[in-house]
């Protein structure tokens, strides 16, 4: 419903003096004046404030819709203090319906712009303040307060952010995301957020503070990149979330000491824990940021990775967990990798956070959420974002927000202050990603190393991807379906019916780019010795197993061979004939796919170890396939290949 200018009949203007209510009613033009504040007192400094909603067309210019904050500060000094009365002021109001990322300050410091502009360049993140003096209203109109909030633009760069955002003034899209969270948090269940290496994880983690403490729920954040959490043992570190939980909810410190047996720290544990609980009485949430750094595999410190302190320290919150209390302590998990959560065992004991929370990819912003945050702060940059550039930005980062941010942190570099406010043009949007390529491009190396260090395989799939070869991506995600879970999960592929590509575009320019790496003489040699080599004994291996299978009744083939496929290949290839299956010329099935037939043949039943070294080396042609890859290989896996092969052609090809 539109808005209209205004006062509302029980606004109270007495509450203000005479310059003030004259600086009201000519808001009141363009403004609908809802709420007075009640006065806020800082040192020894009063300050009154009231709350405004724009009119219709004040609305669509400052793309704002909700209420806003002015406040007054007569005092002809301006102080830092003064931007406390903000705060005391926004307490007093509900903040779904007031906006806190827009502020309009009237000061009787003649200087209040300059000090607003040198404040705001030492803190990046506060909200967007627009600067009054009170004589500014002595003929004030929409142009004059237009012209005030463009001014805004030569303040800061409201796109460079490089650290994690702490306050929630430009932090964009992911509300569903942090609400499930804490619907999982208030049902006493766990949750577990997993992104690449600035995808927004902990801005999100203080969203979810942020909103929890809205919403009366209270959590308590570890960083596990922190030392002083990854380099202690398991009883160290269960003795310090204690610590930190009382300290996080302000209550007083305790002399703890957990012992040295397992068994009486998880006792000592679970009774201060308890304890701490009660004195809260309070549930919590306890957000573990940068989880991998203290699972197995990929812990920064070594106990964590080769010793029993990660299966003794999830064995005892997870048995925390379980126990029947008033109060509970729930747990999100924040990182990198999920690995922690998809092995089964630790150590050859069944792992205590096997499949602990679900599992969730932080989604990036979806096209409406790119376009509202470059419209929104572009707004206040002079910087104006049609549709059509709005989509290409989209389209070349996938909604991924730092990307997004950098490219338009360098298109405010490059647009003179004067000429604004400007629209932003196809031609400068792609020379300014020109000049910010080399930053862009570095941080997307850093995620395509990210799958290099902890998912070879996916990172395979997405150069499969790249050279065109999309039947070798699409066996993969067949035969293990996890693997492609985290390609779409990260944001960097996604689906389109039953084809897969590239989420953006950036990303697979810079996969392409990998493969142009330099090449040795002799790889087409071995190109075309391991090709022709594979292509052979594939077609061997199915003559055998047709042979094999022929002798098999109809109802054991069908159980075999539906137990050999995934749930996908199944549906999409239904019942097969022996014929169809092992066809030399037409068969549907892929090399991982023979391989399970083969090991369910009974055809090796009575040699166990000739079985073991057929299934090895069969994964080993299927692993190092260089005439899929199109790279180099080293001499050693080279040799190990060819090895593989002559194991195969030994048992499976004619002399």
């Amino acid at each position: 419903m539109a808005t209209f200018s205004g006062i509302n009949d029980s606004f109270d203007m007495s509450a203000f003096s005479v310059p003030e209510q004259r600086i009201i009613r000519q808001l009141s033009l363009e403004f609908y004046i809802t709420r007075a504040a009640k006065a806020a007192q800082v040192g020894n400094s009063k300050y009154r404030a009231f709350l405004m909603r724009p009119a219709e067309g004040m609305s669509i210019a400052l793309n704002v819709e909700r209420e806003v904050v002015v406040l007054f500060s007569d005092y002809k000094t301006f102080e830092a203090r003064t931007l406390r009365a903000f705060d005391l002021m926004y307490e007093q109001f509900d903040d779904v319906r007031v906006d806190g990322s827009l502020r309009f300050l009237i000061s009787g410091d003649d200087n209040v712009e300059e000090i607003i502009r040198h404040y705001l360049m030492q803190n990046p993140e506060y909200p967007i303040i627009i600067p009054f003096h009170y004589a500014q209203f002595g003929n004030a109109n929409q142009r004059v307060l237009l012209d005030a909030i463009r001014k805004n633009y030569k303040i800061r760069d409201l796109f460079g952010y490089q650290s994690p955002l702490k306050h929630e003034y430009f932090f964009f899209g992911r509300t569903r995301l942090v609400d499930n969270v804490l619907d999982l948090h208030k049902s006493s269940q766990n949750s577990a957020l997993f992104g690449l290496r600035k995808s927004g994880k902990t801005s999100t983690i203080y969203a979810i503070q942020r909103r929890a403490r809205a919403v009366s729920c209270r959590t308590v954040a570890l960083d596990c990149q922190d030392p002083a959490v990854h380099a202690r043992d398991y009883s160290s570190l269960l003795e310090y979330i204690v610590v930190q939980t009382r300290l996080q909810l302000g209550l007083r410190r305790l002399d703890i000491t957990m012992g040295v047996e397992a068994s009486e720290v998880s006792d000592r544990f679970r009774l201060n824990m308890d304890r701490t609980l009660h004195e809260a009485q309070s549930s919590i949430m306890l957000i573990f940021d940068e989880i991998e750094n203290i699972s197995p595999k990929t812990a920064a410190s070594p106990h964590w990775r080769n010793s029993n302190d990660s299966l003794l320290f999830w064995q005892i919150l997870r048995a925390f967990f379980q126990g029947n209390r008033k109060f509970k302590m729930t747990f999100c998990f924040v990182g990198t990798n999920p690995h922690l959560f998809e092995i089964q065992k630790l150590h050859d004991v069944d792992n205590p956070v096997y499949l602990f929370a679900p599992k969730t990819f932080i989604p990036m912003l979806d096209f409406s959420e790119t376009q509202e945050m470059l419209v929104r702060l572009g707004f206040f940059m002079g910087l104006n974002f049609d549709a059509r550039v709005a989509s290409y930005i989209h389209g070349r980062f996938g909604g991924h927000p730092f990307f997004v941010r950098q490219l338009c942190s360098q298109i405010h570099k490059d647009i003179p202050y004067g000429s604004r406010p400007v629209s932003v043009s196809l031609s400068v949007c792609k020379a300014a990603e020109e000049k910010s390529s080399s930053d862009i491009q570095s941080y997307i190396q850093q995620v395509i190393n990210s799958l290099a260090e902890f998912y070879p395989d996916e990172l395979s799939m997405i150069e499969y991807l790249a050279r065109g070869d999309s039947a070798s991506f699409t066996e993969m995600a067949d035969y293990a379906p996890s693997y492609v879970e985290h390609l779409l999960g990260y944001g960097i592929v996604v689906r389109r019916g039953a084809d897969f590509e590239f989420a953006f575009d950036a990303v697979r320019d810079a996969v392409a780019a990998r493969l142009k790496g330099p090449t040795k003489l002799h790889l087409t040699e071995k190109w075309l010795e391991i090709s022709g080599r594979r292509n052979k004994i594939e077609s061997e291996i199915r003559s055998f197993l047709f042979v094999t299978f022929r002798r098999m009744d109809n109802s054991d083939w069908e159980r075999i061979l539906q137990r050999s496929m995934s749930e996908r290949r199944r549906l999409d290839l239904g019942n097969l004939s022996r014929r169809e299956a092992f066809s030399r010329t037409g068969s549907p099935l892929y090399f991982m796919e023979l391989l399970k037939l083969v090991e369910s043949s009974g055809a090796f039943e009575d040699e166990k170890d000739q079985l073991s070294g057929i299934l090895n080396a069969m994964r080993v042609v299927n692993e190092l396939r260089i005439d899929a890859h199109a790279k180099d290989i080293d001499d050693l896996k080279y040799q190990e290949l060819r090895d593989a092969l002559s194991l195969l052609e030994g048992i499976f090809a004619p002399p």
